[in-house]
């Protein structure tokens, strides 16, 4: 059975910017249209940016397809976009650079024995319509956990898309079980807690010391990994949700202002304390490496 189109999976978020000039130091005007999952961290350093070189700004929500149409048009210049796994990122079309991911937990009680489960299994204990239909710990061959129920629970963020993105990446029919019970993220972590049966969807990494973290693995043969930065930037963990810088390839050296700033360390917290996962950070630092490097180089060609 085949899953829906990606760009039917949700409705992606953009950050964009039209520049009126190639120097961002000569721009009057930045327009910048960002999401309601990085709005709140992204806007306080692209404004400082904005402070410092004299830009006027102002905010734009578009959606990924709209803010495509109007890169390819010359309306838009300089785009963040989410792209849901198995959909085009037109990078023969313009330059492309990663930028940060979201991400869905999967976590049970400290207790618990099972320590990785695969994406097909994940299915069928979360979905209604599945190939395999799980109800109890000893269906996941859990010993001495025969007759244990799976207790199931969805405590995602009120403003994340971490349960749309589990259903779009692990579900076929896309449909929940009606036995998933939706409760707030504190208390997904307190059932957590009390239940050793339980096994939870949620949105953010759990700090709490009674809740363990599932790993994945995409099938049963492969290899099962943690939601580390390291391996949700390298696809090694497989649901996540990747946002991409996206611009014009001949406006690179313009916008190193915005990209110094979007991939600096003062934006990597604000990611990470909001629960977005920003680039391993020796990936940023070789992105800022070979955007200096490209800085030399075109004042050598200019001299």
């Amino acid at each position: 059975m085949q899953k829906p189109p990606a760009f039917t999976f949700y409705c992606v978020f953009t950050l964009f910017a039209s520049v009126t000039c190639l120097q961002l130091s000569h721009a009057q005007q930045v327009r910048l249209a960002v999401s309601d999952l990085i709005a709140d961290f992204v806007r306080p350093e692209v404004m400082a940016l904005a402070e410092r070189t004299d830009v006027e700004v102002s905010y734009e929500s578009i959606g990924s397809l709209p803010a495509i149409e109007r890169l390819r048009a010359g309306s838009v210049d300089f785009a963040i976009m989410a792209f849901p796994e198995g959909s085009d990122v037109p990078r023969d079309e313009f330059s492309v650079f990663p930028f940060a991911y979201d991400a869905t937990i999967i976590a049970v009680n400290k207790n618990n024995p099972l320590d990785e489960i695969s994406l097909g299994r994940l299915a069928g204990v979360f979905g209604e319509s599945e190939e395999s239909n799980f109800t109890t710990w000893g269906d996941l061959g859990l010993s001495g956990w025969g007759s244990r129920k799976l207790k199931l629970l969805s405590g995602h963020e009120v403003d994340s898309i971490a349960l749309e993105l589990f259903k779009f990446s692990v579900l076929f029919e896309g449909a929940l079980k009606s036995s998933v019970d939706n409760v707030q993220p504190t208390e997904a972590i307190d059932l957590l807690a009390k239940d050793p049966a339980a096994v939870a969807i949620l949105s953010r990494v759990p700090t709490e010391s009674d809740a363990k973290i599932l790993l994945l693995s995409s099938d049963d043969s492969s290899p099962a990994y943690g939601p580390t930065n390291d391996n949700i930037h390298f696809g090694d963990y497989p649901i996540r949700l990747p946002f991409y810088i996206v611009f014009s390839k001949y406006s690179e050296q313009a916008y190193g202002p915005f990209l110094r700033v979007l991939w600096g360390d003062e934006l990597a917290s604000d990611l990470v304390a909001g629960g977005i996962f920003a680039l391993p950070d020796t990936v940023r630092r070789k992105l800022l490496v070979d955007l200096d490097l490209d800085d030399i180089q075109e004042k050598k060609t200019e001299e």
